[in-house]
């Protein structure tokens, strides 16, 4: 991949992160950190509606064959478990959580979202 390509794709990524946050905006969350890190964990955006902290992985494609949500594989889940559980346990009080996968599929003029809330359980149990 020619360094030019990594550059568009850091820049979608970004692109798709950005419509994730407006998207959850939109629905009332408040949006508490982009982007956190623990060591090797990162956590694209963590969100907050009520009482419930939403850690989400935002995936971004524009190829129309390959699904975002095959990319967030199992070792992804159990780094963004971890992650969600040293932010939680450093939070005050007790909230609920989930997980949610946030999908972007086309390019940043013309681009199809899908929502995926609740993806999955955390595989730290």
């Amino acid at each position: 991949m020619s360094h030019e390509q990594k550059i568009r794709n850091l820049e979608f990524g970004k692109f798709a992160e950005q419509v994730a946050v407006d998207f959850y905006i939109s629905q009332g969350y408040a949006v508490r950190e982009r982007n956190w890190r623990l060591n090797k964990i990162e956590i694209d955006i963590i969100a907050q509606t009520g009482n419930t902290i939403v850690f989400v992985e935002v995936k971004a494609r524009s190829g129309r064959d390959e699904d975002p949500v095959d990319a967030v594989t199992r070792e992804k889940m159990r780094f963004m478990a971890k992650g969600a559980d040293h932010y939680l346990r450093n939070m005050k009080g007790r909230y609920e959580y989930r997980f949610d996968i946030f999908t972007l599929t086309g390019n940043m003029r013309s681009y199809k979202t899908e929502h995926y809330p609740d993806a999955f359980l955390s595989p730290l149990r």
